[in-house]
């Protein structure tokens, strides 16, 4: 009976609300505590220390263990995590950042890419992605992303490639795996670095190989809402030691290395920034990186009867999962994604996606557009209000990237009709939380015949767009 649904008057499926939070013990509090009792908030130097440039080579591992309380590659608790890090990844540096977004700003800098170079981007990420190439005045080119992975599509790629390209960035995207084989192969024909997006995707591997060390260097999130976090935060890496070096500088007030008659082409987009992670932060990342293992084990377990929960219902199709697949690539479920086929549902997701809100399930819609949509690169308005950098490095070039409605259709149509976005497989839901979900689905699905004909307009809020990770 359509009365049956919450949507028209019947008694939801859930009524306990769902949380998300970071997985948080003791090992935290002692870790923090720590370092306030030793004044330890930041030790870092922002000026020339004897052997520079060893520093700055200076694999993590080797930072961690000097003694010098304070230091240009910064204190115990920065070089602790640093390290540990690394070695957690496979990587031979390991850069602590206040910001995944900056991070990625920085590794695109220390790869030597500036003003007026392109960077291709996938069209489907956190904005973040896509502004991050904007800040040392470099230009984002939104390429289509493929329907399974929802990764960037390396056949776009190579269509995409100009003369101005000199960087591709794949997004890990739900913790799903971009092909890294195909991109590393487009870059290395034509000259180009990888950066990798991997801020939803720690612990993630492509044939054995962590993400984020398949590139030139790899950029991770610990924002609050990530696998592991540090409140706020980042984590570049690397295997190579030039490009570590100049991300060191790039993050520490950089310039204040250089002697005004170095070359000038070595102090190239370093700049006196200060994009340094706090010794407190990194003390919450030391224990933080302690339980990766454990919360990523967490969400791949939620999201495994998530999927067997939702398995053969007509108008849920679920994408392959990379884990179990025979691919080179292992995934580590960042949220959960499920795909509406409003043909076989009988209604439109928006339709779908009011009903089983009414059931008390939190699920999502995925980004509110393409980053390509967003204002900033519809109206090519950054620094000043005269359209740097589009305008500033080639004078307003009628070949510049064209950013507008229809350009990436497999992106659109996931983010305009596909996507369902479930994030509660996260600590500290549990299975009986995946149960609940997929009993709220099948009541939906079930009741599917009597959702058609509704419109997006007859369910007000219910229907509107939203990542849903808090609430409804």
């Amino acid at each position: 009976m359509a009365d049956s649904l919450a949507l028209f008057g019947g008694a939801p499926a859930r009524t306990t609300p769902f949380n998300v939070e970071p997985m948080v013990d003791g090992a935290e509090e002692e870790m923090v505590l720590r370092a306030v009792r030793e004044k330890n908030f930041s030790r870092y130097i922002g000026s020339v220390m004897p052997n520079m440039e060893d520093v700055l080579r200076m694999p993590s591992a080797e930072a961690a263990s000097l003694s010098e309380y304070w230091h240009f590659l910064g204190g115990e608790n920065v070089r602790q995590f640093s390290a540990g890090f690394a070695a957690k990844m496979g990587a031979k540096y390991a850069i602590p950042i206040n910001a995944a977004t900056t991070g990625i700003s920085v590794a695109l800098a220390a790869a030597r890419v500036g003003p007026g170079d392109e960077v291709i981007v996938p069209a489907i990420s956190y904005t973040a992605t896509g502004s991050a190439v904007l800040l040392f005045n470099s230009i984002p080119v939104f390429v289509d992303v493929e329907p399974d992975t929802f990764c960037i599509d390396p056949k776009k790629v190579e269509e995409a490639i100009t003369p101005r390209t000199k960087a591709i960035l794949p997004v890990h995207l739900t913790g799903n795996v971009a092909n890294m084989d195909a991109l590393n192969d487009i870059a290395d024909r034509h000259g180009l670095v990888v950066i990798e997006d991997a801020a939803q995707a720690p612990g993630a591997k492509w044939r054995d190989r962590m993400v984020g060390t398949i590139g030139k260097a790899g950029v991770f999130s610990l924002q609050q809402s990530k696998n592991i976090m540090t409140g706020e935060g980042g984590m570049i890496v690397t295997d190579d030691p030039e490009l570590a070096r100049r991300a060191r500088l790039i993050i520490n007030h950089g310039e204040v290395v250089f002697e005004p008659d170095d070359d000038p082409s070595d102090m190239e987009n370093i700049i006196g920034c200060n994009f340094r992670m706090p010794e407190l932060c990194a003390a919450v990342g030391r224990a933080q990186l302690e339980k990766l293992d454990t919360v990523n084990d967490w969400r791949s377990r939620n999201a495994d009867i998530l999927r067997e929960e939702l398995s053969g219902l007509p108008g849920i199709d679920l994408p392959p999962s990379q884990r179990h697949g025979n691919g080179p690539a292992e995934d580590v479920p960042h949220l959960f994604v499920a795909l509406h086929n409003a043909e076989a549902m009988g209604c439109s997701r928006a339709v779908f996606v009011a009903a089983l809100r009414a059931e008390g399930i939190p699920v999502g819609t995925g980004y509110l557009r393409t980053m390509y949509a967003n204002p900033t690169f519809l109206n090519r308005v950054a620094y000043g209000a005269k359209g740097c950098p589009w305008t500033c490095n080639g004078g307003g070039s009628p070949d510049w990237p064209v950013y507008e409605a229809g350009m990436c259709p497999v992106a659109e149509s996931l983010l305009e009709e596909k996507f369902l976005w479930f994030y509660h497989i996260a600590h500290p839901s549990t299975e009986q939380d995946m149960r609940d979900i997929g009993r709220a689905v099948k009541k939906v699905v079930a009741e599917r015949a009597n959702l058609a004909g509704l419109t997006q307009a007859d369910l007000g809020a219910l229907a509107k767009k939203s990542q849903g990770r808090i609430g409804t």
